[in-house]
């Protein structure tokens, strides 16, 4: 095992009652739900207690998680790299995870992170845990710019749906542009003329079918994320809304 630090104790900086500093400004937001996904058992507790104290919910998992299923309860993966020659990141990528994911790797690791831009997070051992905690946050804060779409997260930086047990359907910048139309909506209907014109462009003399293409795609992707996911985009009165509850 490569050492992550000496004493868990002695880098978490406390306010004089015994509470990490950092944690105050977590007592008035619900907790967040972290799998440490650490194979090391002494690493992954050492990991954990601090992250506890920084106001987290975390759970430990001896081995990465294999399929939607293992993370559905999940806000963040916290991974490491020791011992993985393709890289955690990478696994759990190719399986369709799009949460937030925090990667420990050693100075001589060079791979580059997996997934979209901004869903892993490298973080250099060894660590102090200011930087976990402070890594830990800006990777949650990144993942809760999602919209959502009905029981679905559509992350539109990553253009990622993510249904309710986690399944991760990827989709195209305009599939995405429309998702996000529409969720801004809140329900309304959005003309169809209007969906042309601010995400192709288009003038309303245009005779064009494309639309309604996308959004046969688009309907077709959301029943992948979840049962029913086609039903989630309605046509009526000349143009499209979500169907909200």
């Amino acid at each position: 095992m490569q050492p992550v630090f000496n004493n868990a104790a002695s880098w978490l900086p406390c306010d004089g009652q015994g509470m990490p500093a950092e944690s105050k400004d977590m007592t008035n937001r619900p907790a967040a739900r972290l799998l440490v996904a650490v194979a090391d058992g002494v690493l992954a507790h050492a990991l954990a207690e601090p992250l506890r104290n920084a106001g987290f919910a975390v759970t430990i998992a001896g081995t990465l998680p294999a399929g939607p299923a293992d993370w559905a309860d999940a806000d963040l993966l916290l991974i490491d790299r020791a011992g993985h020659e393709a890289g955690t990141d990478t696994a759990l990528v190719t399986a369709g995870c799009s949460l937030p994911l925090i990667a420990l790797a050693g100075a001589e690791d060079a791979r580059p992170p997996a997934g979209p831009g901004g869903q892993v997070t490298i973080l250099r051992k060894p660590l102090r845990v200011e930087a976990l905690v402070r890594e830990v946050r800006a990777a949650l804060d990144k993942g809760q710019g999602a919209l959502m779409i009905g029981p679905c997260r559509l992350f539109a930086s990553s253009r990622t749906l993510v249904g309710a047990a986690g399944e991760a359907v990827r989709l195209t910048d305009k599939e995405t542009q429309i998702l996000a139309r529409l969720a801004a909506a809140i329900g309304r209907v959005v003309p169809r003329e209007t969906l042309l014109a601010e995400i192709w462009g288009y003038g309303a003399a245009i005779a064009t079918h494309t639309i309604e293409t996308h959004v046969y795609r688009l309907r077709r992707k959301l029943a992948r994320a979840v049962a029913g996911g086609a039903g989630l985009i309605l046509a009526e009165d000349g143009g499209y809304r979500l169907a909200v509850t």
